[in-house]
């Protein structure tokens, strides 16, 4: 009984570490990616790859902007997204952001949609501001089908707070 128990524990404390290891693993990836976007020249207005189109409303204290990425001509596996407001700090704040800290893989493929096997129409990700016309700044990023390349896109999204570049 004394070992099944200690086999039962050692069991469970590597359980609990391969879990903050996977939990450190998407904070990094959701860290570096803001960083990516901080330092990013050149941003695109929009995609020839996918739609995006965003929406701002109201809420208390303040406003939620949703960001939806749809209508793929490639196809996008693996999808991860983040978009932070222009010239905000998110060091104690979250950024709209799917694919990072979520089990689930989120699969854009042009013509099929089984939501059950992670290939869905489109995405939507939403963050909370300040600005009823924030300028976004939005990394879409994707791999091929057989995971061996990553693809990154850059768009910069100003919903009438400032101009893009």
């Amino acid at each position: 009984m004394k070992k099944l128990l200690i086999v039962l524990l050692l069991f469970a404390m590597c359980a609990c570490k391969d879990s903050d290891v996977v939990n450190d693993s998407a904070r990094e990836k959701y860290s570096d990616m803001i960083v990516l976007l901080r330092e990013h020249e050149g941003f695109a207005g929009s995609s020839e790859l996918f739609d995006v189109t965003c929406d701002v409303a109201q809420i208390e204290g303040g406003y939620r902007y949703y960001v939806i990425i749809d209508n793929v001509k490639t196809a996008m596996y693996d999808v991860t997204a983040i978009a932070i407001e222009e010239n905000v700090d998110y060091t104690g704040t979250m950024a709209a952001n799917i694919g990072i800290f979520e089990e689930t893989e989120y699969s854009l493929i042009p013509g099929q949609y089984n939501a059950q096997k992670g290939f869905v129409k489109g995405i939507s990700i939403s963050g909370t501001g300040s600005s009823s016309k924030p300028t976004l700044l939005l990394l879409v990023e994707w791999k091929n089908k057989d995971m061996s390349v990553t693809y990154r896109e850059f768009i910069k999204i100003d919903m009438g707070g400032g101009s893009n570049e």
